[in-house]
């Protein structure tokens, strides 16, 4: 994990009515907009970006919110994959598409533009029809505020951290397979889902990073996604006492999609 230099200020230090600088200018954005007065913690930070724990701004009453900051062109193999990419040329010049296969500075500048657009789009999206997922609040120029899930002790435990002795793993499960199909209602298939980007906070599952969700009415491979999805989610639960069948649930998923009745 990389370490980013404390921020002036802290929870403890100043008053949260008084901003100060961060240091990193997506941060300072959402500070000069009234939005955050400071970071609190650094959460997570790998080879896309890092999540920080902001103070929020007293006018958002809210005590925190999430930042996260993406690296400037950073390298992703979703982000350069066909599979994940399908679509989403739809909207785009033929020498821009050309400049993204091709990789160029200028390509490189527009697919992390396109990642932290798709990101911010899709949890408006999932807000607006239900999914527990962060709510986006602001964007920045490589950047997504969102709202916080955890408390200032840390952000909530993934799904994976869950107690195999934990008696709510059917109701874990029934939510995420809800919530599956409130994104497939909206034709989103999260296209990574897992273990790792499912949060448990007050008994309730809460999906994260979906800057690689695909749109089913422009990908040829959302089917196999969903059921890459599925599986993943039912393997996971199965060694919880949880055993269903992944393709039977897509294949169920899937036909009540398609026929507009999820």
């Amino acid at each position: 994990m990389h370490q980013h230099p404390p921020a002036q200020g802290g929870l403890e230090s100043g008053s949260p009515y008084e901003p100060v600088t961060t240091g990193i200018p997506d941060l300072d954005s959402f500070v000069d907009r009234g939005l955050i007065t400071h970071i609190h913690t650094q959460l997570t930070s790998g080879k896309e970006g890092t999540v920080y724990c902001c103070r929020a701004h007293p006018s958002i009453n809210r005590k925190f919110l999430a930042a996260k900051v993406y690296r400037e062109h950073a390298e992703s193999s979703y982000k350069w994959d066909p599979t994940y990419f399908q679509g989403r040329e739809r909207v785009l010049k033929p020498k821009i598409i050309r400049a993204i296969q091709a990789r160029t500075e200028f390509g490189r500048a527009v697919a992390a533009n396109l990642w932290v657009s798709a990101e911010y789009e899709n949890l408006q999206k999932m807000a607006s029809c239900g999914v527990h997922a962060p709510k986006p609040i602001a964007r920045g120029e490589n950047s997504i505020l969102m709202e916080y899930v955890g408390n200032g002790a840390g952000p909530a435990p993934h799904l994976d951290s869950l107690d195999p002795r934990d008696n709510t793993t059917q109701i874990y499960f029934d939510q995420i397979l809800e919530d599956i199909a409130r994104l497939l209602a909206r034709h989103l298939v999260h296209g990574d889902l897992s273990p790792y980007n499912i949060l448990i906070w007050k008994e309730r599952t809460w999906i994260i990073d979906v800057p690689q969700a695909v749109d089913v009415r422009f990908n040829q491979s959302a089917f196999e996604l969903l059921h890459r999805d599925i599986k993943r989610i039912c393997d996971f639960f199965a060694k919880h006492a949880v055993k269903r069948d992944p393709m039977k649930i897509t294949t169920d998923l899937w036909e009540r999609y398609q026929r507009a009745r999820l």
